[in-house]
């Protein structure tokens, strides 16, 4: 049976390439129309959304029984990162959404909201000013206030603090009142985000009582998911799988033991859990046995220690870790196993060595069902599994576009490989120290990624496609691999 539809309805976080370019790309792979709003209307880091302008895109596009994924923190604060610095009082964001459901006419609705983040270093480029000077101190407040039940502000301004609650007062209330619209039917589903955590935080107190609050009202079509700019693949996948007649089962794979329980960056729970999180929120179930998958999971982990490209710190990794890795995936292209591999061995970026193996083992890559290793594991682990889902639902809808998938994996793996663990860091130095004041060159980017580039056109069949790698925010962080 087709997917009911043949196009689906998105407002993503923001304009930034995960958020914007990537659903867009696996719905053309799954040979479906994805409508969007233009990239101008959207949010651009701290600045939100043209709010006027994107009412009349909802006015002129929701109105015909489509399905739709919608990103919360878009209608309420105008994005992601503007909802980190907004200041707006509450009865004005909840407006918004209130006026944004009025106006809308869907045949589902999946929509998803970030719990307010709380991430430990002091730059406030996507924070309010004081994180500049107070982030790390905030972080530790919050992690021992929830640990502990009480902490000492030490020389947090009592100025900040009161700001620093204010927001996560204002963030919690809105997040609760969306309990409603679920409750009323306005919703079809409902994931709350936390990106950027760690074990402890009032962020993590906020997720517990939001979880208690789904399991008090028996609202079983939510639920808490850690990253948030891969999240609207996750409900793509979600929306596919579900209209499938049998349940759709993933095995993950793990090339440590050891690994699979370590607590992932930026997550705060363990790997395996992250993972199993990421199956669920797309729809799919976690297989007992590998014999009854529909798809594999390949999760490459650390032995010990999660490695991190950005602040250089190395993975504690083992070399029967990459057999295990290369075992398992001939083991499935040679059984015609659909397998996905998410990389997770440190966070921003592939682990370089596995990938180094990988593309001299495999001339063709054509067969993975997906990869990533970008930003935290939650992101990376998150958009493996949602790329898998998507092409092996597409291709059992015979609507599976092949080019157009090959083309995500090339982006995938160069943003994750080429420049997340390796360019970025060359590109940094020759900055001499001001990353973070001054615009880095494309010119020098695009060299860099030259070679790499030409090596994965030839393994992913593309030789003739002609690309070209841009900074879409004017920083280092994150690139965008724009196809021709």
């Amino acid at each position: 049976m087709p997917f009911s539809h043949k196009r689906v309805y998105l407002i993503p976080l923001d304009s930034r390439p995960v958020c914007y370019d990537m659903p867009r790309r696996l719905a053309a792979a799954a040979g479906l129309e994805l409508g969007m709003p233009a990239p101008n209307l959207l949010g651009h880091l701290k600045k939100p959304a043209n709010f006027k302008t994107l009412s009349r895109w909802v006015k002129n596009h929701l109105f015909e029984n489509d399905p739709l994924i919608v990103a919360l923190d878009t209608i309420a604060y105008g994005g992601l990162i503007a909802s980190r610095v907004n200041e707006d009082p509450l009865e004005t964001l909840q407006q918004r959404v209130q006026s944004f459901f009025q106006q809308i006419k869907v045949d589902a609705c999946y929509a998803f909201s970030s719990i307010l983040r709380i991430p430990n270093y002091n730059f406030d480029e996507e924070e309010p000013a004081y994180w500049n000077q107070y982030g790390q101190a905030l972080y530790q407040y919050s992690a021992q206030l929830h640990e502990a039940g009480q902490a000492e502000a030490g020389d947090i301004p009592e100025a900040v603090l009161r700001d620093f609650m204010d927001r996560r007062e204002k963030n919690y209330a809105l997040n609760e009142s969306y309990l409603s619209l679920l409750f009323e039917g306005s919703l079809d589903y409902l994931t709350y985000c936390q990106d950027d955590t760690g074990p402890f935080g009032l962020n993590v107190l906020e997720a517990q009582h939001l979880s208690q609050q789904l399991q008090q009202r028996k609202l079983e079509n939510a639920h808490i998911q850690t990253g948030a700019d891969e999240v609207a693949a996750c409900m793509l996948a979600r929306w596919m799988v579900l209209q499938h007649a049998e349940p759709v089962k993933v095995y993950p794979f793990y090339s440590s033991e050891a690994g699979r329980h370590l607590v992932a960056k930026f997550d705060g729970l363990p790997i395996e859990t992250v993972v199993e999180k990421a199956i669920r929120a797309c729809g799919a179930q976690v297989a007992k046995r590998s014999a009854e998958a529909d798809l594999w999971v390949m999760v490459h982990t650390p032995e010990e220690r999660q490695g991190d490209h950005c602040s250089r710190e190395q993975a504690q990794l083992q070399p029967e870790q990459w057999d295990e890795v290369q075992k398992v995936l001939q083991k499935a292209l040679q059984l015609g196993k659909p397998i996905a591999l998410a990389d997770v061995a440190y966070a921003n970026g592939a682990d370089p060595r596995l990938m180094d193996r990988l593309v001299s083992q495999f001339e063709d890559l054509t067969g993975l069902y997906g990869y990533a290793a970008w930003n935290t594991p939650g992101n990376a682990i998150g958009t493996t599994v949602a790329m898998g889902l998507i092409r092996l639902m597409a291709e059992r809808q015979n609507t599976f576009n092949a080019q157009a998938f090959c083309q995500l994996m090339l982006i995938r793996l160069a943003d994750d490989w080429l420049y997340q663990a390796d360019v970025r860091h060359t590109v940094r130095q020759s900055m001499n120290g001001n990353a973070h004041r001054q615009a880095p060159d494309e010119t020098l980017l695009n060299v860099l990624m030259a070679d790499g580039l030409f090596l994965l056109k030839n393994r992913l069949g593309l030789e003739k496609q002609s690309v070209h790698c841009r900074y879409p925010c004017q920083r280092t962080f994150e690139i965008e691999v724009g196809l021709k």
